[in-house]
């Protein structure tokens, strides 16, 4: 019901008028409506049947890897209400130098960035506990005249203080990520490190530029400007996007599992693939998507889709700036992991 009454049908409307519409609706729809069950078990065939929003998930007959795959996605599937952060790391000394890949600390800038950044963070995870909690003391269910959004179900001004989400910040293995993040208190937030956050690998060609790339491996540089997608890099741990997106994807069906906050601090190719999956955009985008330092972008799941915001650094007051309506875009074709 709280999830119907969000939705696009009855969007700025009554919730008391909303609510009475929609229960006509159901009624209706209990005299159509054949369960699943009987009928498919009797005839075998597979189903999957998920009750409440994975409170309850029936699979039967099912077999093969896709389907296999689609039922541990709907095992792992919630609406809780929180956040997903995605920032790359600080500037980086390989940036300044304009290195890729290796494993360098972060610049004095980049430094400021982590700083900037845990406090950032620290802000609007407060902000976004008391619009949660604000919600709760000023909505009801069944609704009340002068209720514009149902409550979280996770939230009640009973248990509001325990009711407090965690937060979890994931680094890859690599210092310049890890150092991004140091400065977050480990009281306060779930820190960890995983290799699957690491980017991606340049193989023979780590520590060079990209002109010296261009010089020195013409033909290299000449396949991966064609194909950046599927271009691997040579020589041992060499890696493509596909790579990094097969790598990815338990660390994503874990951000769909948990219900707590998360910040991700990656890197360029990391950031491509997340941001590719949660905006729903086109494989073929995806190692062409702008996402230089200093952006640091919000994903919040709703019912109805995800809501969206960028923030940009902004070294004089070391803050975040909301950019508004930002668009990912393509990039064209540049010196990039």
């Amino acid at each position: 019901m709280r999830l119907k009454l969000s939705g696009p049908d009855y969007r700025d409307q009554d919730p008391v008028t909303a609510l009475a519409d929609f229960k006509k609706r159901v009624s209706l729809y209990e005299k159509k409506y054949v369960p699943l069950g009987e009928h498919e078990e009797r005839h075998n065939m597979p189903y999957v049947q998920m009750i409440d929003v994975g409170r309850k998930v029936v699979s039967h007959q099912i077999r093969g890897f896709l389907s296999a795959q689609t039922v541990y996605y709907l095992l792992n599937f919630n609406l809780s209400a929180r956040q997903i952060w995605i920032t790359r790391h600080g500037e980086s000394m390989d940036n300044v130098n304009g290195k890729i890949g290796g494993d360098s600390d972060l610049s004095e800038v980049g430094q400021h960035y982590g700083q900037a950044l845990t406090k950032f963070i620290n802000h609007e995870r407060e902000s976004w506990d008391a619009r949660q909690q604000f919600k709760a003391m000023s909505t009801h269910f069944p609704p009340r005249p002068g209720d514009t959004t149902p409550p979280n179900p996770e939230y009640s001004s009973a248990d509001s203080e325990s009711s407090a989400k965690s937060f979890c910040v994931w680094t890859s293995m690599l210092k310049r990520s890890i150092q991004t993040a140091q400065y977050f208190d480990e009281e306060d937030f779930d820190i960890k490190q995983m290799r699957m956050l690491d980017e991606l690998n340049a193989g023979s060609m780590e520590g060079l530029t990209y002109d010296e790339i261009k010089t020195q491996h013409q033909d290299e540089y000449e396949l991966r400007r064609q194909d950046k997608l599927h271009y691997r890099y040579p020589g041992a741990g060499g890696e493509s996007y596909l790579d990094i997106i097969n790598r990815l994807r338990a660390v994503i069906v874990e951000v769909e599992r948990m219900t707590d906050h998360v910040l991700l601090v990656g890197h360029r190719s990391i950031a491509r693939v997340l941001l590719a999956y949660f905006k729903g955009l086109n494989r073929n985008d995806v190692a062409d998507l702008d996402v230089p330092l200093g952006m640091l972008y919000m994903l919040e799941p709703k019912p109805y889709g995800v809501e969206f915001k960028a923030y940009r650094y902004n070294p004089e007051n070391e803050w975040f700036d909301l950019v508004p309506n930002y668009q990912l875009r393509r990039a064209p074709f540049q010196t990039s992991c």
